[in-house]
């Protein structure tokens, strides 16, 4: 009697989640609409990564994230060509929060757009199943922007990220929970949606103190060698 009892709570626990719609399937990406009447040159320029999240990470420690959209006449084809059709590029850089030095990091992506639903964006990579996808779920232009990005892997779960975009270092709090209250929806888990700060991003000259600690084989205590180098010829 007790394990009819069981059965038939995990059948109504199945039955539950599929009425609600909980079950994912992280394998594949969700079902997005673009946000409607898009107008591409008004989100080109520079932003500012306030909330960032990525299913692949659960402790991001990034810092100074900034992206950078131009429009583009062309786009790099999978096999290394060129394809002339249009598209947008995103030119960002970022830092990660725990390095001492400050390094500031680059990277870029190109997407190829179709202009008949320009807040759909596609990038084609050997790693994924063909297809990045970016959308822009939503945006006011002048003042922030949400974009989703998610693709398909030939193996393995799907790769979904999430960016809040600013045209400041900060938004408004009732600003930043309209925004997050629209992630769920498209399979973000909330909980590893994290805040970017932009509070020390000055370009840090090295500091040397930052070097190699070596273990002294008489005093066995930790020392910071002093390095010189000889130029040759000299």
């Amino acid at each position: 009697m007790k394990m009819v009892k069981f059965l038939m709570f995990i059948v109504f626990l199945l039955f539950s989640n599929v009425v609600i719609g909980k079950i994912v399937n992280k394998r594949k990406c969700p079902e997005v609409r673009a946000v409607p009447h898009f107008d591409l040159p008004g989100i080109l320029g520079d932003w500012y990564v306030v909330e960032y999240y990525a299913s692949a990470e659960e402790a991001l420690s990034y810092s100074c994230m900034k992206a950078v959209f131009t429009q583009d006449d062309h786009v790099p084809a999978i096999d290394g060509t060129i394809e002339w059709t249009p598209g947008v590029t995103m030119n960002f850089t970022y830092r990660f929060a725990d390095d001492p030095i400050g390094e500031t990091l680059f990277g870029n992506i190109t997407w190829k757009i179709d202009l008949n639903q320009p807040a759909h964006w596609t990038h084609a990579e050997s790693t994924y199943d063909g297809i990045y996808n970016t959308y822009v779920i939503d945006t006011e232009y002048k003042t922030w922007a949400l974009l989703l990005h998610c693709a398909e892997q030939t193996e393995g779960a799907r790769y979904l990220t999430a960016f809040v975009l600013s045209r400041t270092t900060k938004l408004q709090k009732n600003v930043m929970a309209y925004l997050r209250d629209k992630l769920p929806r498209f399979e973000v888990d909330i909980n590893y949606v994290f805040a970017i700060p932009h509070d020390d991003c000055a370009v840090k000259p090295p500091n040397p103190n930052f070097g190699p600690l070596m273990l002294d084989a008489q005093s066995k205590k930790l020392i910071r060698p002093s390095v010189s180098y000889k130029v040759f010829g000299h």
